[in-house]
């Protein structure tokens, strides 16, 4: 699978939930709100009965660290 550039709706839909449809070709929001139901209310209406929801962060955070497991 193909990593999808998500740059354009983060600068787009900070701090919101998202219903994203056509995420494995051509990601489109359909649907966006403060919160995951009425995001989802808001897909549904439109008949997307089960888009892709995710949370996009305020603010993109670099992950510093790891672990490693030693066997």
């Amino acid at each position: 699978m193909k990593a999808i550039n998500m740059i354009p709706i983060y600068k787009k839909y900070k701090g919101l939930w998202v219903a994203i449809i056509n995420w494995e070709t051509k990601p489109k929001v359909v649907a966006s709100a403060k919160t995951l139901k009425t995001a989802m209310d808001k897909a549904q209406k439109k008949g997307y009965s089960i888009p892709l929801m995710t949370h996009i962060p305020r603010k993109v955070l670099p992950i510093v660290g790891g672990w490693r497991i030693h066997t």
